[in-house]
Order: structure tokens, then sequence, then C-alpha cells
């Protein structure tokens, strides 16, 4: 049986872990009441709360039995198709481009020792590892050390991959099948060996930018603005950028190692006192801005979001320096960085301090990638991180290996992912490798690790890309407009990690209920008679079954707590659902400090498993005097603002109530109604609620606010062919329509060559752009020959 009392964890940012649970602690109103009265209680809330993209759940998960147990899942290790391009040394994607609601992972091949050109881009299905495309263009080769990046660019609804060509110059996007999309013109000073993009929404207008460095690229590879501290990233190798609003003024800047560029590619700070590397962000301290971490060049610096230096120190063991993984490693509450130098990995404490060192070999570029995970979500952190001889998994607390397998690699900045593959609601580790220097002595491919007994927390299904943070994309493959900034929620301030969570379609397997007291009162019901009431709220997921128990006490400063009487909540509480639980006492004379705990039948046991247990007590001051039957109490009126989508008809309506009641349930059944109870079109709208017990009445006013989320719709001539009797340019008229469900909406077209259409084919892409800005485009060619036109 349950006992209560005695539960610990640790709690962080409102999210709270303890041995084998993860739950979310949504806060309880803080109430107050006295005999005749009642207190305002906070009305239903959803089930989850939502952190930009991501979703934390109320779970209980059973306890994880024995050691961690990885076991290959499955492997790739050669194709049919280019079947030399087998080797892989860069860090892979995850992400569904077969739109089959399966992650897939997408990476770059080499042949032979040839990791500098001539790289294969390939897909293959998270499931079982079945090849899903390859781009076999000679023409569309790409840089096989350099890392992609995925997400949907265009607004068509399906991810495009964007990676470095072959020659380094610039960028090169693929759609979700493979095929060419663009490639970026080449540009002065412009070289990236073994980094990669990044996507960003850097204006918050629905269009998305592509970061390469210290270069921005709008989403059709033209190029918007060159950054002034150049190119930047680790020694020779080549930089991986990356969007953040590092000083929370709501726009996304850009972070090129030590440098900050505003939106526009203005600069906003850097600090030329460090070297280039690479860099992450996170919140080291009380303020909402972040901090940066730079390594780089044998060096490892924290700077303010200002760009100064905090401290700097030295790369243990020597070399480089490989990208920075931020999380809390130890669970003490603050931030600790790893990283690889080329024979140790280290993790440095918020000062600076090594915490702790292991020996590793990656002499070969000492530039690799970890990232951290807590496997069993046991609220115990594991650092994953392969060099050139191994794949290992570390207690993130104290450095102890707890697995290793060999996994031969000559390594650039690849490092492995955590992410759920296969859609099974459990995390899987993703791993790449290659034995170019000595071939048939090592492993090469891709491989996916499981939990033998696959009990490993759940995680999202994607990893967009190197530069990787929980908020940067969402879990659909669309970028943000506005992302959620990570580090304002402590379970999510972490760079270059996953965190565990289940983040599956549906109800989780693990939901559970969590049971909060909301709101106390106190009603005489007559002399020497007190109704002693509390609302109590299942903020979980899972259902509570009806008799769920909960216990009033008295409590005293001298004489501690004595138990007034046990009252039972009749009906089951759906999650987000409330009741109220009543029981009558004998009254008191004055006024006492009541106390509350659901699921407690008096003798401190419980019945129902919740994700979080600490939260089901809930007291307040009330009078417990009567001496005459006390009148009808009002009912109380709750009142919400909504947002919701506006339908085909561009309008939209919702109910405002916030979980309105009535205290005493009388004397005739709660009516609730709203003015105007209408539906809306695009804007916000005031509603007023009107709660009535039949005798007395209450009103709040909430608001109700449409948002047209609808594409509008465009059609395209599928072509336009016109004969000219000279080699002249000329205007040339085409029809293209638009509609949209809120209203007409503009229409813009472009073309290469401006305002007129010379000889030859002219690709014409048009735009529709609604008033909320929502987009659509299409495109069609515009063939011009010499001839006479019929």
């Amino acid at each position: 049986m349950k006992k209560r009392g005695g539960a610990q964890g640790l709690v962080v940012g409102g999210t709270k872990f303890r041995s084998g649970r993860l739950f979310v602690a949504l806060g309880v109103l803080s109430t107050a009441g006295a005999c005749g009265t009642t207190e305002a209680p906070e009305g239903p809330r959803s089930p989850e709360v939502e952190v930009g993209n991501l979703s934390q759940r109320c779970e209980v998960r059973p306890p994880f039995a024995g050691t961690l147990e990885p076991e290959l899942q499955w492997a790739w290790t050669g194709s049919p198709v280019m079947p030399e391009h087998h080797q892989v040394m860069m860090t892979p994607v995850v992400v569904d481009v077969s739109g089959d609601g399966i992650p897939d992972i997408v990476f770059s091949t080499f042949a032979g020792a040839n990791y500098s050109v001539d790289g294969v881009l390939r897909a293959v299905s998270g499931d079982d590892g079945h090849e899903l495309w390859s781009v076999t263009d000679p023409s569309a080769r790409v840089k096989p050390a350099a890392s992609l990046t995925a997400g949907d660019i265009d607004g068509d609804g399906k991810v495009e991959i964007c990676g470095i060509p072959e020659n380094g110059r610039g960028i090169l996007c693929f759609e979700n099948d493979g095929t060419f999309k663009f490639r970026s013109a080449e540009a002065p000073y412009d070289f990236n060996e073994w980094g990669g993009p990044s996507l960003a929404d850097l204006e918050g207008d629905g269009s998305v930018e592509i970061l390469d460095g210290n270069r921005v690229y709008d989403n059709t590879g033209a190029l918007k603005w060159v950054g002034s501290d150049g190119m930047g990233g680790a020694l020779y190798t080549g930089p991986v950028s990356f969007a953040a609003d590092m000083d929370q003024d709501g726009i996304q800047e850009v972070v090129n190692d030590r440098a900050i560029y505003r939106h526009d590619g203005t600069l906003l700070c850097a600090n030329t006192e460090i070297p280039h590397g690479f860099a992450g962000v996170a919140n080291f301290d009380e303020d909402p801005a972040g901090e940066l971490v730079v390594s780089g060049d044998g060096k490892v610096s924290l700077l303010d979001h200002d760009c100064s230096l905090l401290w700097s120190v030295d790369v243990p063991s020597g070399g480089h320096g490989g990208p920075p993984n931020i999380a809390d490693f130890d669970g003490d509450g603050q931030l600790e960085i790893g990283l690889p130098g080329e024979w140790a990995y280290s993790v440095f404490g918020i000062d600076g301090s090594v915490k702790w060192s292991s020996p590793i070999q990656d002499y070969s570029s000492g530039r690799t990638g970890s990232t951290t995970f807590d496997f069993e979500a046991d609220g115990k952190l594991e650092v994953v991180f392969a060099d050139e001889l191994k794949l290992r998994i570390y207690d993130a607390a104290t450095g102890a290996v707890r697995w290793e397998i060999p996994n031969s690699s000559s390594t650039t900045y690849e490092n492995p992912v955590i992410a759920d593959v296969d859609g099974d609601t459990a995390a899987e580790l993703v791993v790449v490798s290659n034995d170019h220097m000595s071939p048939g002595t090592g492993t090469h491919g891709i491989r996916v690790f499981r939990d033998r007994n696959e009990r490993w927390a759940g995680t999202r299904r994607i990893w967009n890309q190197h530069a990787y943070s929980v908020t940067n994309i969402n879990d659909d493959g669309t970028v943000p407009a506005h992302p959620a900034t990570n580090w304002l929620d402590s379970r999510l301030n972490t760079f270059h990690a996953n965190v565990a969570a289940y983040f599956g379609g549906g109800q989780s397997p693990y939901a559970a209920s969590d049971l909060v007291v909301t709101a106390l009162s106190a009603a005489c019901e007559g002399e020497g008679s007190v109704a002693l009431s509390a609302r109590v709220l299942n903020q979980g997921e899972a259902a509570v079954a009806a008799g769920v128990k909960v216990a009033f006490f008295v409590v005293d400063s001298a004489s501690g707590r004595t138990l007034l009487g046990v009252a039972t909540v009749p009906d089951a509480l759906p999650a987000g659902g409330s009741a109220l639980a009543t029981v009558s006492v004998s009254a008191f004379s004055g006024t006492a400090q009541l106390l509350a705990i659901v699921d407690d039948d008096g003798t401190g046991a419980g019945r129902d498993t919740e994700c979080l247990e600490n939260n089901n007590s809930h007291s307040a001051t009330v009078e417990l005097s009567c001496e005459a039957p006390v009148s009808n109490l009002p009912p109380v009126a709750l009142c919400r603002d909504v947002t919701v989508s506006a339908d085909a008809s561009c309008q939209g309506r919702a109910s405002v109530d916030n979980g309105s009641h009535d205290p005493d349930n009388g004397p005739s059944p709660l009516s609730v109604s709203q003015s105007p109870d209408a539906s809306f079109g695009p804007g916000r709208h005031a509603v007023t609620l009107t709660a009535s017990d039949g005798e007395a009445s209450a009103q709040c006013v909430g608001t109700v606010t449409v948002v047209d989320t609808t594409k509008p719709s465009i059609t395209c001539p599928l072509a336009v062919d016109v004969k000219i009797g000279s080699g002249l340019g000329l205007s040339v008229q085409y029809a293209v329509s638009a509609k949209d469900n809120c209203g007409p909406v503009p229409v813009s077209c472009s073309h290469p060559s401006g305002s007129l259409f010379l000889l030859g084919l002219t690709n014409v892409t048009c735009t529709a752009k609604d008033t909320s800005g929502n987009t659509a485009s299409c495109d069609f060619g515009i063939r011009v020959r010499l001839g006479i036109s019929l």
C-alpha cells in the first residue's frame, strides 16, 4: 500500500526527476477561505504543458531492471547502389523524409579514404535500416565529412535536406526524396570542410533561412548577408553556426562561435581574445539571456550574452577541443560542459574547473562531439561519445564507463545521436563509423542500438542538425518562427542533447494521474455542523477511478494535526477533470488552519500511483464556528483566454469557461452561458461568461482569439510557350489564380531575368500571401523561341 510522506527528488524548473519516474509539476493555486464562503479554485488545465514544440508528460515508468544493456537493433554497412561508398564520418540527421510517420536517417557516404569530395547522400528507414534513396547524380555530390541540416524550408509540408557541396563552397539542398532542389552561388572566402549548415527563421516571418558560418542564405539559396568576423569554425576545417535569441528581445541572432550577429547581419558582438571554434548556448546564471560556450584551438571559454569573457581554460590532454555538450551532468542544479581533446574526454564545471576526465584516443582530429541522455529515466544522465576506437557510455556524474564496444573512425566532427528512430516510444542510439585507414579490421556505416529489454526512456523522433537543441525544430520538421527559448526551462537547458520524455502520438503507455487540491472551503450547514469541501483536480494524463479519498485535518502549532473527517470523490476523474469532495464535521469555535490531502484515507495511505506524489496537500485558514444556517453561496465564474484556428469559412468559436462552479451546488443546478455566443472572424474578441445557480450569479470575461492558419491555394499554368520574331526580350502575359478562406489574397511572381523574358526557358515562381502571413507557392516555365507566332 502506498504511504504518504518522505517523497524526495530534484525539482528543476517545475519538472521533477526521481527514481524511475518523469513527471510535470503544473503548480497549485494558493487559496484561502472561511465558513460561509468559498475559495476561487484553479480551473481544469491541459494534461500537457507546451514548451515550444515539446510536450512534457506525466508518466510513471516501471523501475529500470538490471544494468544498461544496449544491443544492436540494425546496421547499414553498404548498398548495391554505389557499393564502394559505404564509409560514414559525419553527424547524421533523424527526420521523416518518407512521410510514413516513422523517422528516417539521412547521411553522407564516401569511398575508400576520400572523405574530402565525392560524397553520396543517402536515406534509410529508422525502422529497420532499409534503403529509401541514394543521390547518384555526379553533379550533386556533397562534402562527405560535413554535416547536414533538415527541415521544411519552403512550406510544402515536406522536409528538405541541405549540406555542403563537395567543393566546400556555399550550400546544396535536396527534396525529401533526394532529388536536387538548388545550389547557391559561390562567394569569396566561402569554404567549409567538416562543418555544416543549420536552419532558422531569423525574422520570425515564416520564411526559413539557411546558416553556414558567417553566411546566411534565403530558402532559395540566394545569399542574404556575410558577417564581419570571418567564416570561423574549427581551425582549417570549418564552422557550424546556429540561431538563438541570445538577448531575449524576441528576435533570433546568428551564433558563429565567438561572434553573434543580429538577424540582418550586423555584428551584435564578438570576442576576438579567443580563437574561433565550436559554440554551444545555455543559461549558466540567473538572468534570462543565454551564455556562450566556445571551444577551439585548445581553449574552452565561457562568454556572457554580450561576448564578454567570463573565463577561458585549456583543453585537458591537448588538441583542438570538440563541440561543447552542455547539460547538468551530475544533477547538482548547475550546468557542466563536456567535450573531448585528443587523449581525454573532460567535463568542466560552471567555473571552468575540470570535474572529471577519462582517457580516449582522438588524435586524428580532437574535434568529435558527444551527447547526454537519461537512458534509464532515473534522473541521472549518461554521456555518449565515440573516438577513433570505441563507442562508450559514461556515467555523467563520475565519468565511469558503463558500456563500450569497438567502433572505428578516423574522426571529424561526428557525434552519436539519441532519438526515437523507429517510433516505438523508446530512445535509440545512432552511431557512424569508418575503417578506411585499415579496411576490413573495423566497422563502417550506420549502427542503431536499443535497450535489450526496450525500456530506455522515450525521446523525440527528430535530430535535424549538428547544432541541435530541443526547440530549434518542431516535431513535424517545420522550422518554428518563434521558437521557445530552451534554456528558460531548466529541463531543456541543454545543448547538443535530446531529453528523456514520451513524445509519441496519443497517450503514453506510462501515462499517470496527478491529483491536487485546488480549493478549500467551509460552509455552515446548521448550528453545530460544518461542511468541509475541497476541489480535486486531476492534472495528469491518466484517468482516476471513482472513490478517491480526501482527508481533512485541523493543524495546530502545539498539538500538530488532528483528523476531522474523510471525504470521497463520487465520480471518476478524467485527465483534466475536477470534482468537489465534501464531508460534514462538528463545528469548532473560531478560525482554524485546515489541511486537505487527496488520495489519503486519513492514515497516510493512498490508492493511486501518480507521477507527482508530493503535491497532494493544500491548507487554508477557514472559519469553523456556526450559529445559524448559512445562506446561499454564489457561484464562482472562472474564465480563460482561448486561441483557436479559423475554419474553412474563416470563423472560429470556443468556450471561455475555465472551471466555473457552485460551492454549495444549489439552490438550482449551475448554468453557464456566454455572450456573445457566436463564431468570430480573425482577431481578439471579448466574451462575457455568466454562471448562475438560480438565485445568484457571477460573471467574468475571457478572450477568444481566432487566428488564420490555413495556407491560401494557388494555381499556376502548366507552361507558357511564346514565339517571337527577334532575339529581344519581351513581356509575357500569364494567368495565376489564388484564393484564401479569409478573403482576397495578393499574388507576386518573380523570375531571374527581371521584368522581361529572354530566349529560352525561364522558371517563374509565384507566391500567394494572405493577411496572416500564410503563404503558398507554385512554379512553371515560360519558353521563348524565335519564330512567327500564329
